[in-house]
């Protein structure tokens, strides 16, 4: 018996066949689209092999989509020839491959209120399948009645795909960086943000290195050859909201970044922005989900490589992907999933490595952000460290503790253990980054270039009773390492002691250009050279602000750290005035006000609320001041109420943004 022919199959067995050709053509303009807004550094074979699996992906969902279409094809009666059951099973199985790429798109502008254009792609899929039938009626009665086709619909789905896909490809890869306004002798600059790295883990802010919990080489060579901050705070003690401080020059407070499930605006300013306007090539390697383009620090960045998924670079963008990722994050474990969360160091470096590599030639600013510091803390099997146990053997199961927390009783065994692992993670870092400047180094860049390592945030190791997070606004979790090796500085000192900002960090850098701030609009940031250039000047108070717990429904602290003054009667009777500083905690969900001299209590034990009410109350109307926050009297007793600007700036994450946040400790809801 010989093989049935194609045409010869009924509709419910032939759909699958014509709906795999539909899908890969759709795959193909999936692909197109994605060349087009990509914001990733790609050669021809790995733009390639993104279009391919967007193909492949989208074939299959076709093949899926056709079968039901299909059946109701062969049912459906009131169908003169068979002909037109083919071409009905197509235009059905089209018009569901448009719904499913075209209603995620219409309930994006139906949320930004553009009800009339939510309903043109509502209508379009309707469109779409209409077209479908009309042409597929027509080519599929011609075979009816015995006409030959040289290629048939399947090598056409296929070569019209494959065609598609090498288009992609060819736009992703051959894309520049840059521009024409930047000159040829403009410096260049390499912030490198450590995720979570507290400043008593640089072994360059220790009195006596040998005694630091870990010792920080690189960091440590930096610190001599630059600039060394000795009291650098981040305004929000999260990953997101500090950036956002970083890169815009204003208080998480005033952009309404107060989580990592918020958005920044894209009517702030970037200093990522001010430079591209200026013709900068303009990059970011990221290592978390935390800092992903969703929350919108992407801003000005021309590359913003956020992609977590280690093999085909950029699938995650596939729209059937982020189907299987939705799947896997409401059946499975998120903390099994490296690649739905973060991506490790020597991964980021390497690719950040291999995009200066092929721009070097010309100003740049490249951001690269390491997420290894964070928990969980894991070994890495580094000599000192054996205590840790190895890569897969850890002394203490990190993963196990946060996936088991709300249960699990910490012990001092087990915060030795992990304050250990927290050690080793921070000196594992510190040898990749290492690594990363010295292979910079090779790159011979023929410019100069200013080079900034800070962190975002630091971690709470037990302290307050604040196990393994950064939640607070405690000294350990808002101090913070900062180095900065210049291009240009006049004063001679190298250490600053005075009080400086993550918002400083913009006019830093476009006054080491030379580049006006004016363009970046309202800001609050001040160039950190000048108290360096111009000794004496006194550090700058800052507004802190942070979650009171993983959950945001728990509340917000607020905080000032301020600069001090007291008097000292020296041993011949004169009186020596110094300056400190001092910190202030209000808590207006408990009514609950602190009051600590950080020179005489860096630990944050003594409450001096009581004994210095002056100095609370001045304090006091500052965080009032800047917040909004309403003070009333009731029964002799304070009342605060937050103000409503912080219930207006509503988290913008979608559910599968929000099990992600959850999986690395933040629940914004």
């Amino acid at each position: 018996m010989g093989m049935i022919a194609l045409r010869d199959l009924p509709p419910w067995a032939r759909a699958p066949i014509l709906g795999f050709g539909l899908g890969a053509v759709a795959g193909g303009f999936e692909a197109v689209k994605l060349a087009a807004t990509l914001k990733l550094a790609l050669s021809f074979g790995q733009a390639m092999a993104l279009a391919l699996a967007a193909v492949g992906m989208d074939a299959l969902l076709g093949l899926c989509f056709a079968i039901p279409a299909g059946v109701v094809a062969t049912i459906l009666p009131g169908l003169s020839s068979t002909s037109r059951r083919h071409a009905l099973g197509m235009a059905l199985t089209a018009t569901a491959l448009g719904a499913w790429f075209l209603v995620p798109a219409a309930r994006v502008l139906l949320d930004q209120g553009r009800t009339l254009a939510a309903g043109g792609f509502l209508l379009s899929p309707v469109a779409i399948g209409g077209v479908v039938w009309f042409n597929a009626a027509y080519w599929l009665r011609r075979e009816e009645v015995g006409e030959e086709h040289r290629v048939g619909w399947r090598g056409w789905s296929l070569v019209g795909a494959v065609a598609l896909s090498a288009l992609s490809a060819a736009i992703l890869s051959n894309r520049s960086f840059g521009g024409a306004q930047a000159l040829d002798d403009d410096p260049a600059v390499i912030l490198v943000t450590i995720d979570t790295l507290r400043r008593d883990h640089v072994s360059a802010y220790a009195d006596d290195p040998s005694r630091a919990p870990v010792r920080t080489p690189v960091l440590d060579a930096l610190a001599a050859e630059g600039i060394l901050y000795t009291d650098a705070i981040t305004p929000f003690p999260e990953t997101a909201p500090a950036h956002s401080a970083m890169f815009t020059g204003l208080h998480p407070y005033r952009t309404g970044m107060l989580s990592n499930g918020h958005k920044l605006s894209a009517g702030y300013t970037t200093v990522a922005e001010r430079l591209a306007a200026e013709g900068y090539a303009t990059a970011a390697f990221v290592s978390s989900f935390a800092v992903d383009s969703r929350t919108g620090l992407d801003q000005g960045f021309e590359v913003y490589d956020d992609e977590l998924f280690p093999w085909v670079r950029g699938i995650s963008e596939i729209l059937a992907a982020r189907l299987a990722t939705r799947v896997i994050l409401r059946f499975g474990d998120p903390l099994k999933f490296d690649f739905l969360l973060e991506r490790p160091a020597p991964v980021t470096f390497g690719l950040a490595l291999d995009w200066l590599a092929d721009n070097k030639d010309k100003p740049f600013f490249l951001w690269v952000h390491t997420f290894d510091v964070h928990s969980p803390y894991e070994p890495h099997g580094m000599p000192g460290f054996e205590d840790n146990g190895t890569p897969g053997a850890p002394s203490v199961d990190h993963r196990y503790i946060l996936a088991h927390e709300q249960d699990f009783t910490y012990t001092d065994e087990v915060r030795q253990k992990l304050r250990r692992l927290y050690a080793e993670e921070v000196a594992w870092t510190d040898a990749r980054l290492g690594e990363f400047l010295d292979a910079v180094d090779a790159l011979d860049i023929d410019r100069d270039v200013l080079l900034i390592v800070t962190a975002d945030h630091g971690e709470m190791l037990g302290e307050h009773a604040i196990e393994m997070n950064h939640h607070g606004v405690y000294d350990p979790a808002v101090r913070i390492p900062l180095i900065i090796r210049p291009i240009r500085v006049s004063g001679r000192s190298r250490v600053v002691d005075e009080q400086v900002r993550l918002m400083d960090l913009p006019a830093t850098i476009l006054g080491q250009l030379k580049l006006d701030p004016e363009p970046m609009g309202r800001t609050e940031s001040v160039d950190l050279l000048h108290f360096v250039d111009l000794p004496g000047q006194v550090g700058i108070p800052t507004l802190l602000m942070g979650r009171k717990t993983a959950s945001l429904a728990a509340g917000t602290l607020y905080g000032m750290r301020a600069n001090a003054t007291r008097q000292r009667t020296e041993e011949d009777g004169r009186i020596r005035t110094e300056r400190g500083r001092i910190k202030y905690i209000l808590d207006p969900d408990e009514a609950r006000e602190l009051l600590f001299d950080l020179d005489v209590d860096p630990e944050e034990l003594q409450d001096l609320s009581a004994e210095q009410p002056e100095v609370v109350e001045r304090l006091r109307g500052r965080v009032a001041q800047e917040t909004g926050i309403r003070i009333s009297e009731e029964g002799g007793r304070l009342r605060f109420t937050r103000a409503s600007q912080e219930q207006e700036h509503q988290q913008s994450a979608s559910e599968e943004d929000l099990q992600r946040l959850r999986a690395l400790g933040y629940v914004d809801e």
